[in-house]
């Protein structure tokens, strides 16, 4: 007999529940897993149900960015990180008590992003951690952009992707703005890529060499 043209998988989600809430049920997802899945064709991603609290709005602003996940993760394995994802983003729409996915993502830029004295002589470094880069024109833009802002450091694709920045503090505060993504510095991951600036230092000298660049394959 013929194979099937697709595999549908459901999924269910279940997300965290902040203050008690009863209202949040989880989140329904559909996978669909055409012939050629994952290596030439990305899973087609609907999304079923949402709890109460999710708008109409933000669900079809959740469809979008899980597809976009499915799209970039194309030649790899995708469920589990569309999972993932969905997890994340539904969890801090409600523990952000707020049902506006650009108040939330403004209110993370504030909070990861710590504003150090506008001091030439302060140097920064800032380690950044992302579930994944794998997309070859976002590894190329990271590049591009840390070396326009002159910050030296390295950026390690696959999973998880790794950033490591050096340079003036608020150069480095700009590229965190801008990694994260937003209405006024399109092109980065955006709120919900799971990237989180994991530490943060200062110097007196750069240490680092003043290039950024990528890391080969199979370097650590």
């Amino acid at each position: 007999s013929d194979a099937p043209s697709q595999i549908d998988i459901e999924a269910f989600v279940r997300t965290e529940a902040c203050d008690g809430n009863t209202s949040n049920d989880g989140v329904r997802l559909r996978m669909s897993l055409p012939l050629g899945y994952p290596t030439i064709h990305s899973a087609s991603v609907t999304v079923v149900h949402t709890p109460k609290f999710v708008t109409r709005s933000n669900h079809d602003t959740l469809s979008s960015k899980l597809q976009a996940t499915a799209n970039d993760l194309i030649g790899s394995e995708a469920m589990m990180s569309i999972i993932s994802e969905c997890r994340n983003i539904v969890s801090d729409w409600e523990c952000n008590s707020s049902d506006n996915i650009d108040a939330i993502q403004s209110e993370a830029e504030e909070d990861d992003v710590t504003s150090l004295p506008n001091n030439p002589a302060c140097i920064s470094r800032r380690w950044i951690w992302v579930h994944h880069i794998t997309n070859n024109d976002r590894r190329k833009q990271i590049v591009i952009e840390a070396n326009e802002g002159n910050l030296g450091g390295f950026l390690k694709a696959g999973y998880p992707g790794v950033v490591v920045i050096e340079g003036d503090s608020v150069a480095c505060d700009d590229f965190v703005v801008w990694i994260k993504g937003n209405k006024s510095r399109p092109g980065g991951f955006g709120r919900n890529w799971g990237h989180h600036v994991r530490g943060e230092a200062t110097a007196e000298q750069r240490q680092f060499p003043e290039a950024f660049e990528e890391l080969e394959d199979g370097i650590a």
